[in-house]
């Protein structure tokens, strides 16, 4: 290394240094959805920007950076990680009740998504601003039982019914066919001789 270098300087200049053509279209591609929104005010590209643009609205300003990212339908863990520089980059905006640091991903076809930059994490947006609700997670199925299966069962008591199988009605539980009676006996009277 020359002198007065050193790895710092070859990260800033790493950081400095852009990566393919810059994202035209992408960048009007969200200008549109940020006029939308408010007010809008474009940055210059330069090589050490934090923001692409500003977005105003009544009582709320948005510092919006938009970055190219592989893959966009995963987790926003997943994009923090592949976008770390540009949310270290938002994080060094002071947050507060009127400000919103967000970073736009996409993929070089135009397919957009929103992320609000938080001290932990990432927060999905919709278009327009407002926080996407979270989606439910997967529901705990118990596993049923498999059908056929012999259940030993208590005296006097009936085995549990099968569960219902997908595309079949459902199932009545097994029980011990009903002592025969005829008309006019008495169950306390049957096996009695005559």
């Amino acid at each position: 290394m020359p002198a007065g270098y050193c790895r710092h300087d070859r990260d800033i200049r790493r950081q400095a240094m852009t990566r393919g053509r810059k994202p035209l279209m992408a960048m009007r591609e969200a200008v549109l959805i940020a006029k939308k929104r408010g007010e809008t005010r474009q940055f210059m590209h330069e090589p050490a920007m934090i923001c692409n643009f500003v977005i105003h609205c009544p009582g709320f300003t948005a510092f919006v950076r938009i970055k190219r990212v592989s893959r966009i339908h995963c987790s926003p863990e997943r994009i923090a990680w592949e976008a770390a520089d540009a949310v270290a980059d938002l994080r060094a905006i002071a947050s507060g009740s009127g400000i919103s640091r967000e970073l736009w991903v996409f993929l070089p076809r135009g397919r957009f998504r929103f992320f609000r930059v938080m001290e932990t994490g990432l927060t999905e947006l919709n278009r327009d601003g407002s926080v996407m609700p979270e989606k439910p997670g997967p529901v705990p199925v118990k596993t049923p039982a498999i059908p056929g299966q012999i259940t030993p069962a208590v005296t006097g008591a009936a085995p549990p019914a099968q569960p219902a199988q997908a595309g079949a009605g459902t199932t009545p539980p097994i029980q011990a066919p009903p002592p025969e009676l005829s008309v006019g006996e008495k169950p306390s009277e049957k096996g009695k001789g005559e």
